[in-house]
């Protein structure tokens, strides 16, 4: 008598995958980056020599940019610091609070650019004989405290600013880094016989743009790596809900960018009338740093 086989049970259902909240926010936010990607590279030669005798029109342009940097690395201090509401734990906010605990370690020493962008500033300032430093519009103001407004209360969103404007000085930026090397000396400090000293690492640069280095042998490779090997960490932390607001974050910071670049461009219209210069100077400033982060790792600065 044959034996009655078993039925077949159901298939096993795949394990859901999540892709990495940076490639999320990559590919959420991927058709701004091609349209500043293009920006850049069609307007950037605009703000060198020989278009150019020296770096004057970049200030308020880069100044304007700072102000994204100053604005969410000033509430990432709090925190890093003990300082901010959310380090306090309350048993109604545990979750929040544990997030906040991890944002404190997530980011390496060195990664941060407030220190570095302020001598810039300072730099730009004295080269452009300004000793009150370089002047904000309103616009830049009130972004700023936008920003750290939103990061105040929504510490996770940190998430967003840290990968869009970090890994775009680590790709992007350092294809611009070699624009502005280029530029020589002179370009920059107004100097031509001048010699640049040399850190204890070996490297050199030029002051306007110390932004866009980072110390160590490998120009900051190490740094970026532990970055993402902690945020990996971090992200596994956060609701579907944070995660989302994240990537809506993201999105915004890439509007406000655009929406600056509007601004500037009113602005240098309405005081270099009919030049067109100046304005793609400044543009490609702002869009500077932006350029490629999304896919240099794997496809080159440059590839949209």
């Amino acid at each position: 008598m044959a034996l009655a086989l078993p039925s077949p049970g159901p298939a096993p259902r795949p394990e859901f995958f999540q892709p990495s909240i940076s490639a999320q926010i990559n590919i959420a936010t991927r058709k701004q980056h091609t349209e500043l990607n293009r920006l850049l590279t069609e307007r950037l030669p605009l703000a060198l020599p020989p278009n150019v005798p020296n770096s004057a029109l970049l200030g308020p342009g880069l100044a304007a940019f700072a102000q994204i940097f100053f604005a969410f690395e000033t509430v990432w201090q709090s925190i890093e610091d003990g300082q901010h509401l959310l380090n306090k734990y309350d048993p109604d906010r545990a979750h929040e609070y544990d997030v906040c605990s991890a944002l404190a370690f997530l980011r390496p020493v060195g990664l941060a650019r407030t220190e570095m962008l302020r001598e810039d500033l300072e730099q730009l300032a004295k080269r452009l004989g300004r000793k009150n430093g370089l002047q904000l519009g309103h616009h830049e103001t009130k972004l700023a405290e936008k920003i750290r407004a939103t990061v105040s209360a929504k510490p996770h969103v940190l998430v967003a600013y840290a990968w869009v404007m970090y890994m775009a000085v680590f790709s992007g930026g350092r294809w611009i880094r070699m624009q502005f090397d280029g530029a020589g000396l002179e370009f920059w400090t107004g100097k031509t016989n001048s010699i640049l000293s040399e850190k204890q690492d070996g490297s050199s640069s030029l002051p306007g743009y110390t932004f866009l280095s980072f110390p160590g042998a490998v120009d900051g490779e190490d740094i970026k790596k532990d970055f993402k090997s902690r945020l990996a960490e971090t992200e596994a932390l956060l609701t579907e809900e944070e995660r989302d607001e994240v990537v809506e974050a993201a999105q915004e910071l890439f509007d406000h960018c655009i929406q600056l670049v509007g601004e500037l461009d009113k602005r240098v219209v309405r005081q270099q009338a009919g030049t067109l210069v100046p304005l793609a100077v400044i543009l490609a400033l702002v869009l500077a740093v932006m350029l490629g982060f999304y896919w240099s790792d794997n496809y080159g600065y440059l590839r949209a």
